[in-house]
């Protein structure tokens, strides 16, 4: 234990960074199924969130991505040409002549296709980084690779072009829709060949052999489970909002899966028979449907902060992500649990390298490829004692402090005294690993306006407290936010005058230049740091104002916020707002609010605006003077 005041009975040691125990990933092995598959086998056992680990600055508008998990190297189409990432780092650009469309990499050659602007595919040695211009039609666009068959399908304006790896000769298959996405069975030989909202069967013979059509234009996104030879495609609303299955063997629907939403992308993991459909909803918010390949039924609806640009599944990590609108990407950890990683400004396109078990997702509006390592668990915003589940600390009115264990569960374990003297605090602040050991902090402002850092130690007390600012005295309210979704903890603070600020933590105890990011909050009784309360991977401020009404502020990750949204009424009866994080375990942030009777009330958070039920977690709450 340590007093508020005393630093001499700090609890010490060097602090480390903790992480919880996950597998190693796994090592790509072979062509085909088991090369987008790593080591095949048991799905890993689900984790609480993952880390980004690295950002990599890359040319303008970057977008399409292509990984080979045998050089461990992903090529990143932007406007400036092909950057090359060396793990989590930049390996330089490839010269490609015309401005890259898209991009494919053909691991057992170690050869990567580019389709140009101009009318050609350079095909570049990835060792060597030699170019070869490859004519291949007007407006070439999608690229796709069988390794097996060392062939390379190219979507252009006429239909498809083929072009053979090891003579570099191409053939032609017409299409008068030309070709929006391509699909390549490695297992069977047969590509799917997504032209004009119909699916294009081309056998190995190299000619359409079937047609998949529901109707003008009705066939959205496909994706193939090679393991089970199933196709699984979304349709257009008018024919029936849902996924439909063709059975790789007689190419024929076979089934119909509805969802209650209309879909647009989805993927497929092919270890768990698990696909993962991007729904719309009536506003803002999206959806991800996980439907069981094996019963053919949804078994999940995971709401989003936003509309889904895109889903891509690590399928020995057993995860999907689903890149959102605007910015964030939603982990779906197995079928029923999903949590939130900020990467940058609108992620466009991403892809999973197996063997290491990493994500790169291209943020366009970013000119950065931010690398999600899918091992890392993110850390959690009040893990006091580092068991991995959010805690709660409590000042009661003899000024002890208390730490109350979370079970991560939305339940308690034995509450342990963890200071005391600290009613000479007039403000408690968590705001998360503010020194970049990997444990949580918390702050606190004295009498006198200064503002002191009590780091974590990772076992539920504290090292030498450390003053990191004065004049805080005329701060209104002092909360914890990640307003930059960098990791790093942040503070908000509101002045006397309603202005307010966020001071930004350097991730290394220390602070940023201040930013002014609203005026006019003096109207709010209660202002809260709710972690990241909607699932776009950056912590929101939930706001009450005088007739009681919650208020959430999402921030852009920028300079601003978001437009707000009313998430409640009647909040006047509550006298503390807590955001302690994920408290439940179920991967979404929630808040935790007591009433006037000391009872303590958890709000389960469920990404996007939905605001749930709540359940009474606690009671003889009033006695405490601060609860953070």
């Amino acid at each position: 234990m340590v007093a508020a005041g005393d630093s001499s009975r700090a609890l010490g040691g060097v602090n480390v960074r903790r992480r919880r125990r996950a597998a190693a990933g796994s090592v790509a092995v072979g062509l085909g199924l088991a090369l987008l598959l790593g080591t095949v086998g048991s799905p890993l056992s689900p984790a609480a969130a993952d880390a980004v680990t690295d950002i990599v600055p890359v040319g303008e508008r970057p977008g399409r991505i292509a990984v080979n998990p045998l050089t461990n190297k992903a090529y990143v189409v932007s406007s400036d040409g092909v950057q090359v990432l060396a793990g989590g780092s930049s390996d330089g650009q490839l010269y490609t002549g015309d401005m890259p469309v898209d991009v494919a990499v053909n691991p057992t050659t170690n050869k990567v296709y580019v389709s140009e602007i101009g009318g050609a595919v350079a095909v570049v040695d990835g060792a060597t980084r030699a170019v070869t211009s490859v004519p291949v039609g007007a407006s070439p666009g999608v690229v796709a690779v069988n390794p097996v068959t060392n062939k390379t399908y190219v979507g252009v304006k006429s239909g498809v072009t083929v072009i053979d790896g090891a003579a570099l000769t191409t053939s032609s298959v017409a299409l008068a829709a030309g070709a929006q996405d391509i699909a390549v069975n490695t297992t069977t030989g047969k590509v799917y060949i997504l032209s004009g909202g119909t699916i294009r069967v081309l056998g190995t013979g190299g000619v359409v052999t079937s047609t998949i059509t529901i109707g003008a234009g009705g066939i959205l996104d496909l994706a193939i489970n090679e393991a089970t030879n199933k196709i699984y495609f979304t349709t257009l609303g008018r024919y029936g909002a849902g996924v439909r299955v063709i059975d790789g063997v007689t190419d024929t629907v076979t089934a119909a899966i509805p969802t209650d939403n209309f879909v647009g992308k989805l993927a497929v993991n092919p270890v768990t028979n698990t696909v993962y459909v991007a729904g719309d909803s009536d506003g803002v918010d999206g959806f991800v449907h996980v439907i069981s390949g094996a019963t053919q039924t949804q078994v999940a609806e995971l709401r989003t902060p936003s509309r889904i640009k895109d889903i891509v599944v690590n399928a020995a990590g057993n995860k999907a992500y689903a890149l959102l609108s605007g910015r964030g990407v939603t982990v779906v950890d197995g079928d029923n649990s999903a949590s939130a990683v900020f990467t940058g400004q609108d992620p466009l396109g991403a892809a999973v390298n197996p063997a290491t078990g990493k994500v790169y997702v291209a943020n366009n509006s970013s000119a950065s490829v931010a690398v999600i390592d899918g091992t890392v668990p993110a850390p959690l915003k009040n893990d006091f004692n580092g068991d991995g589940a959010a805690d709660v600390l409590a000042r009661d009115a003899a000024g002890v402090l208390w730490l109350y264990p979370g079970n991560g569960s939305g339940g308690w374990l034995q509450r342990v005294q963890a200071g005391q003297g600290w009613n000479v605090m007039n403000a408690l602040v968590a705001p998360g690993d503010f020194n970049g050991d990997g444990t949580a902090d918390v702050m606190a402002r004295d009498g006198g306006g200064l503002l002191w850092f009590y780091p974590g130690n990772g076992a539920g007390g504290f090292g030498t407290r450390v003053l990191v600012g004065s004049g805080w005295e005329g701060m209104s309210a002092i909360e914890p936010i990640n307003f930059f979704g960098d990791g790093f903890g942040d503070v908000v603070a509101r002045d006397r005058g309603g202005a307010l600020w966020v001071y930004r933590g350097d991730g290394h105890g220390g602070w940023l230049p201040r930013m002014w990011v609203g005026s006019g909050w003096s109207g709010m009784s209660e202002i809260t740091g709710a972690d990241d309360f909607n699932g776009d991977g950056v912590t929101d401020l939930v706001a009450r104002d005088s007739a009681g009404t919650l208020w959430l502020y999402p921030p852009t990750g920028i300079s601003g916020w978001l437009p707000r949204q009313a998430t409640g009424q009647g909040w006047n009866g509550m006298n503390s707002l807590v955001g302690p994080g994920d408290f439940d375990g179920d991967g979404r942030a929630d808040i935790l609010a007591r009433n006037a009777a000391g009872e303590l009330w958890l709000y389960s958070g469920a990404g996007g605006s939905a605001w749930p039920s709540a359940s009474r977690v606690g009671t003889g709450w009033g006695g405490m003077t601060a609860i953070l």
